[in-house]
């Protein structure tokens, strides 16, 4: 779909998002007060089509998590993406680890836990499965 915009549309739309697709999804998304909302799961299965899903997080609440690199989806959404070799065990392992070196009782710390639990719930889940993919991410130099 081609879409013609005046300049200065142009340029406040990337103000906000690098990439105009983005911008624009952001902005409806902000417009229908989805991208604002502070209600988002911490963590969820997000069906991506065919019965397979991505687990999606809030990554305002979860950061930092080693080997694990959160590929935003809206402002507080991001599905996980592993370190190559990395699968289930790993990510659930390095939840366990943030955990641990989080403070009691903060906003951060409940939300990986949440997390723990939810990964811990849904590996034994006898419904489902887990197979570990490659995703190529494009980053552009600063």
């Amino acid at each position: 779909m081609a879409l013609t915009l005046p300049e200065e549309v142009i340029e406040t739309l990337q103000a906000s998002h690098s990439d105009l697709g983005w911008a624009i999804v952001k902005l409806v998304e902000q417009t229908r007060g989805r991208g604002t909302r502070q209600s988002s799961p911490d963590a969820q299965l997000l069906e991506v089509g065919s019965g397979a899903s991505l687990i999606v997080v809030n990554p305002t609440l979860l950061q930092d998590v080693p080997a694990v690199k959160m590929v935003p989806l809206s402002d507080n959404e991001a599905f996980l993406a592993l370190a190559p070799g990395r699968g289930m065990a790993d990510l659930e392992i390095a939840v366990i680890d943030q955990v641990e070196r989080l403070e009691p009782n903060t906003p951060q710390r409940l939300a990986a836990e949440r997390l723990r639990n939810k990964l811990r719930a849904w590996r034994r889940d006898r419904r489902l499965t887990f197979e570990s993919r490659s995703i190529v991410l494009v980053t552009k130099a600063k």
